[in-house]
């Protein structure tokens, strides 16, 4: 029979086994010391492993980020690309694609920024504060407007209206944007009036290019007192149109580093395919506005080397809504497609997408802005485009028509007793 204890420990535990000491000689230490160290460098070389496996790209689509955390325009821009497809490993090529990319959207940002100001560098920042002063500028910044120069287009010179349509867009109340609609407000609609009244006048203001990449923004006296009256520091602003002379700087890029097995896509619209080698077909996703509802319309169909430009008075990206795009309840909306005429927002249908092989972005949209943004829709311009290469479709009464008899589109919308049919229109767009 078991004792049982009383008293202060009033419980019968169970007692551990004697523990046996060892001495731990020094060849013991030793030994210890050795495996340790073993230990660790084992550690080390699989922690090493892992982080060269997470960093290898295996062959095929890859999206391409930027890894600088220096301002830059990456943020609107989508870089797609068949990784693997050159003479170098998908890994290596990853690498050069990135360091590539980083440096053309950090240099584009640069550039085309009229807020922000960069030690020695002459950008829309610079030059709207150096009005009537010569200055050298970047290739990219001379050729974007030797290009508006040559389409006889004075959008470059709406910036203070620019600023205006800013402050719509971020409105969060549609009491709010009275303020800035000139629909709404005869006040604003007098201020876009005078704004627009200089832009279109060249003795008021004008960019002279004077060769080897050196400018003169020339303001006239008058202008310049009425900017001083009202607040206005920018004269000139490429606004929504940037991204065009963006995606182009940055596949030419590209292309001249040997990088051609991909696709640059902006946000708003403006698409540059750089594959003229491989026989890979590519899709482009056709929307269409119907009333207040938008609808994925078709597939259009291509290969080859592309440059497409599509201009939308809706926002299919939410995040376009705010910056391009402000929508009333009535299911009304704003753009930024401003005619440079009168400072109003218009757009002739609701959605037209060209595109080219031979053309940039920048050249289509200089020669499609004049018909889109219109108050009428003048498709016999459409049909002379194509005699340059320029084909076109746009979406109405749930159609698809376009201009390219070889084109090939699929996935037509077909849902909810709304069918988009594909019409081939050359005759009606002469």
């Amino acid at each position: 029979m078991r004792e049982t204890r009383t008293g202060g420990r009033g419980r019968d535990f169970p007692h551990p086994k004697p523990v046996n000491k060892i001495e731990l000689y020094a060849e013991h230490r030793r030994l210890r010391l050795i495996l340790a160290v073993a230990f660790l460098v084992m550690g080390a070389f699989f922690i090493a492993y892992g982080v060269a496996n997470l960093s290898l790209k295996k062959p095929g689509w890859s999206e391409i980020e930027v890894s600088s955390s220096e301002y830059n325009c990456s943020g609107d821009f989508v870089f797609l690309y068949c990784l693997g497809s050159g003479d170098i490993s998908a890994t290596a090529e990853n690498k050069a694609l990135t360091a590539c990319y980083s440096d053309a959207t950090e240099y584009a940002f640069q550039m085309f920024t009229k807020d922000v100001a960069y030690e020695n560098v002459h950008n829309m920042y610079y030059i709207n504060r150096h009005p009537n002063e010569e200055l050298e500028v970047d290739d990219i910044l001379y050729q974007a407007f030797s290009l508006i120069q040559e389409s006889g287009n004075r959008s470059l010179y709406l910036a203070p209206v620019y600023e205006q349509y800013d402050g719509l867009f971020h409105c969060t109340e549609e009491y709010q944007a009275v303020e800035y609609d000139p629909y709404l407000n005869q006040n604003v609609a007098d201020y876009y009036a005078a704004i627009t009244g200089f832009a279109n006048d060249t003795k008021m203001i004008d960019l002279e290019l004077l060769g080897e990449n050196r400018i003169c923004l020339r303001v006239a006296d008058e202008y310049l007192a009425f900017a001083m009256e009202n607040e206005i520091e920018n004269f000139i602003d490429f606004y929504w149109m940037k991204n065009a002379f963006i995606v182009d700087y940055m596949a030419d890029t590209m292309r001249e580093n040997g990088f051609v097995y991909g696709s640059i896509s902006s946000c708003d619209g403006f698409v540059r395919n750089l594959d003229d080698v491989s026989d890979t077909e590519y899709a482009f996703h056709i929307f269409s506005r119907n009333d207040d509802a938008i609808y994925p319309a078709g597939v259009m169909q291509y290969d080859g080397a592309m440059s497409i430009v599509c201009l939308r008075n809706y926002p299919v990206n939410n995040s376009l809504e705010g910056q391009y795009y402000y929508s009333f309840q009535n299911g009304e909306i704003r753009t930024a497609y401003i005619d440079a005429a009168d400072g109003y927002c218009k757009s002739a249908v609701n959605d037209l997408i060209s595109y080219a092989q031979d053309s940039s972005c920048s050249e289509i949209l200089l020669q499609v802005m004049p018909i889109y943004i219109n108050d009428q829709f003048e498709t016999g311009t459409l049909s002379r485009l194509t005699k340059d290469g320029i084909y076109s479709i746009y979406c109405q009464d749930n159609r698809i028509l376009y201009n390219e008899s070889s084109l090939v589109l699929t996935d037509l919308y077909d849902e909810n007793e709304i069918q988009y049919t594909a019409v081939y229109m050359v005759d009606s767009l002469k």
